[in-house]
């Protein structure tokens, strides 16, 4: 993967065009996709000068690596958040699931934001959800030494079926005209009444 090379402003009026340019990117990748967006086409879209925009991105590809990564970050906030108060391993899939969901509908540009990174660049791609699966495989394991998840799954496989149960479900989500709080519980829980005869050990 390229070296991604990108620099935070200092000042805040830096920082509120720093945001400008990422929101204005994000909308133009979302649209039109990585390969079909131009430098030139966010920076006249930001109405920014030039060298305003290398002043913080080496390029596009820093400029998309950033974005990506502030999602990543923001997704684990919204679920660390989300998982706070929860105790067992059940708890916290479900609250996690719920906290993602919620996520994804109010932020519905996440989702094209992300999987561009298929065309952008394989390993950037790649690395996002190994990462993802690194730690989720470190919270599973936990899990089993406690006795609450099954012994005889590999972990690694399941913490991508899980990541795969959020990511479509997500759709779900995405694909409805609404969504009330009723709404998240009762796919939520739907999602978990699969999982508990097939992830956990009954207690």
């Amino acid at each position: 993967m390229d070296q991604v090379n990108y620099r935070l402003p200092k000042r805040k009026d830096g920082q509120k065009t720093f945001d400008h340019i990422l929101e204005t990117a994000k909308k133009l990748f979302s649209k039109n996709g990585y390969q079909a967006t131009s430098i030139n086409e966010i920076i006249n879209k930001a109405g920014i000068a030039t060298g305003t925009f290398y002043l913080y991105f080496d390029d596009k590809f820093a400029l998309y690596s950033y974005l990506l990564a502030k999602y990543r970050k923001s997704i684990r906030k919204a679920i660390s958040e989300g998982i706070h108060d929860a105790h067992t391993r059940y708890e916290k899939e479900r609250l996690g699931l719920r906290s993602f969901l919620k996520f994804a509908w109010q932020d519905p540009l996440a989702y094209r934001i992300i999987w561009e990174s298929m065309f952008a660049d394989k390993e950037l791609f790649k690395e996002y959800y190994q990462t993802f699966s690194h730690d989720y495989v470190r919270q599973l394991n936990l899990a089993v030494g406690h006795g609450e998840v099954r012994d005889d799954v590999d972990l690694e496989t399941l913490s991508y079926m899980l990541m795969g149960i959020s990511n479509f479900v997500g759709l779900q989500v995405l694909f409805r005209d609404t969504l009330t709080d009723l709404d998240l519980d009762r796919i939520t829980d739907n999602v978990m009444k699969v999982l508990k005869t097939g992830m956990f050990n009954e207690k």
